[in-house]
């Protein structure tokens, strides 16, 4: 899909694309069910893992299930959304445009801007899921990402709901739109980290439960604010690539990551799902996601020396 601006504006749009589900508005947020059992979706995952096939199977056809990494899924659907940003040649936010400004295109077909809706627009609401991980990793950017975090929940619109996950696939609040509790879990968590309890680095656990769990067909505009620096990555079945410490650490940290990294009971493909397997997950939920990458590298260089690093 291909998403262009008309003629007489020139500018630069980025935009994601997922499967759109609608309902009715409401002048207060919905009563939704509670998130019950939370993380099981990953006991069903090793209950449901494929077992591996010997020589005298490979020719067989496979199901659903046991598609390999390299096995292509295709789906089809009439409505998507296309979340966008319009930026002028400055980088400035530009306002007020309307469907007729935009030109939509798949496979060259133009394609019908059925609905336009601003990102601000108080009818729409927001469901969204903030994984925060505070492993020993995190902890010398644990205070400014609560304090972050803080920020996030006072921009809540009134139809806006938000739950909290930590990386030990733990729901620290169901969805709610009480400010002041969302404020007190996450300074919960940050008082945890003073009293050396730390979370155990399954960041990327958390996220494929909440992929599966957290969300209903009725949520207009599923979010997921995924903050962690992701050191789960090598302990994940089949892992492409391996974790090592960095040789330029600082000693502070060194200790605090090899202290995290004995509590932590991973064990080699400890994990039932693949880098692959949650990629597909992510493509086939209606969810945006906003990964935040904390990390020491990254610290008092400049936008353009970041996104460098985070390429290496």
């Amino acid at each position: 899909m291909r998403l262009k601006l008309r003629p007489r504006l020139s500018l630069t749009v980025t935009c994601t694309v997922a499967l759109l589900a609608f309902a009715s508005f409401a002048q207060s947020p919905p009563q939704r069910p509670k998130l019950k059992d939370f993380g099981s979706s990953l006991d069903r995952l090793q209950r449901e893992r494929p077992k591996k096939r010997t020589d005298s199977k490979r020719n067989e056809k496979k199901t659903g299930d046991q598609l390999d990494e390299g096995d292509v899924i295709r789906t089809d659907t009439n409505l998507v959304t296309s979340e966008i940003s319009v930026l002028d040649d400055r980088g400035n936010l530009v306002q007020n445009l309307s469907a007729e400004d935009l030109l939509l295109t798949e496979d060259g077909e133009p394609q019908k801007v059925s609905h336009f809706l601003r990102g601000d627009d108080v009818k729409v609401p927001r469901t969204i899921v903030l994984i925060i991980d505070y492993s020993g990793s995190q902890l010398p950017y644990i205070r400014r990402s609560i304090d972050a975090a803080k920020v996030l929940v006072d921009k809540l619109l009134p139809l806006d709901v938000m739950a909290i996950v930590t990386d030990d696939v733990e729901l620290l609040v169901d969805f709610t739109n009480d400010k002041e509790k969302l404020k007190q879990k996450l300074e919960s968590l940050y008082q945890r980290t003073q009293a050396g309890k730390l979370g155990r680095s399954v960041q990327y656990s958390a996220l494929m439960a909440t992929l599966n769990e957290a969300f209903t067909e009725e949520d207009l505009r599923p979010i997921i604010i995924f903050q962690t620096d992701g050191d789960q990555l090598g302990h994940l079945r089949d892992p492409v690539v391996g974790l090592e410490m960095p040789p330029d650490l600082p000693q502070s940290l060194k200790e605090e990551m090899l202290r995290t990294r004995q509590a932590v009971p991973y064990e080699p493909n400890s994990v039932d799902f693949t880098l692959f397997d949650l990629y597909r997950t992510v493509e086939k939920s209606r969810a945006t996601v906003y990964t935040v990458i904390p990390g020491y590298r990254l610290l008092g260089k400049s936008q353009e020396e970041q996104i460098e690093i985070m390429k290496r």
